[in-house]
């Protein structure tokens, strides 16, 4: 099992300090940290095997050490995906930096302080970061909010028509209304329209499970309706620990349980397969 979206944390504000977007952090959040030798108990207690580590971009910004050092201590279990500020005239060559100097497997987008227009996603600056990651050969992840997943939806379409070569990883089922009902479960034109990039590859999360779970919603159907969009093969789960409320072992127990009545392959596929695939190319992380 492989988690592809795990936050780190840590109290040693000396070697790794904040740098919050916002201007402000709760240090709270710092307390019994999940460190990276935490979340390894955590992962070994629960049988996942290796990790993405996320930057937790609401806290350090745009400073992905923590979880570039991580990885690199621990290859063969662990790969760090690296914000960037595509709004930044050096986004292209932070791409670089943070990829080959650093080691990071992939690089994440989204809107770090809320009401910011789409030049995050897309302008002049951001479709250079976009080319370099294609260049690269490494995976973009894309974090939608209810707020800008229609805008942002159709932006991502016209990049990936527009940059051959792009692997993109939507978070948290793409901002669906997973608690729409059948049939379609919150699915939509948009998040088809995306989905019919072969690149385009989807992630589900502790943020729309435990959601359905907290309102006693069946993950399930919900999980099945977006493969039948993806395919198993083009689909991941990851916990957000720290992000989301919650323990680990339960995160964990609510991504075993969504695709609990789909095929041993297809179970295998979500849970370990797409994941080794996106973020094991070219031997990152050890994972070839």
């Amino acid at each position: 099992m492989i988690d592809t979206h795990a936050h780190l944390l840590t109290g040693d504000t000396k070697a790794y300090p904040p740098s919050p977007p916002s201007g402000s952090y709760d240090p709270a959040d710092l307390e019994n940290a999940m460190t990276v030798e935490r979340l390894l108990e955590e992962m070994d207690a629960t049988g996942v095997d290796r990790a993405v580590l996320v930057q937790r971009g609401s806290i350090y910004g745009f400073d992905s050490s923590y979880v570039c050092d991580s990885a690199a201590r621990f290859p063969e279990r662990l790969a760090a995906v690296c914000s960037i500020d595509a709004t930044a005239q050096d986004c292209a060559d932070k791409v670089g930096y943070w990829i080959k100097d650093r080691g990071a497997s992939g690089i994440r987008l989204m809107e770090l302080v809320k009401g910011m227009d789409i030049s995050w996603l897309d302008s002049a600056l951001a479709r250079d970061a976009w080319k370099a990651a294609a260049e690269l050969d490494v995976p973009v992840c894309v974090h939608f909010f209810p707020w800008n997943r229609t805008e942002g939806l159709a932006r991502l379409g016209d990049i990936m028509g527009a940059i051959p070569g792009l692997t993109v990883v939507i978070d948290h089922f793409g901002a669906i209304r997973s608690d729409a009902g059948a049939p379609d479960h919150g699915v939509d034109d948009l998040l088809a329209g995306v989905a019919a990039h072969d690149g385009c590859t989807i992630k589900f999360t502790t943020i729309p499970l435990g959601r359905l779970d907290s309102a006693g919603i069946d993950t399930r159907p919900v999980v099945k309706r977006v493969m039948d969009l993806f395919g198993a093969e083009r689909m991941m789960w990851g916990s957000d620990i720290t992000q989301s409320p919650g323990t680990y072992e339960r995160m964990v127990a609510l991504g075993r349980n969504s695709v609990d009545g789909l095929s041993t392959a297809e179970q295998e596929q979500i849970l370990a397969g797409t994941a080794a695939r996106v973020y094991g190319r070219n031997g990152l992380g050890g994972w070839n």
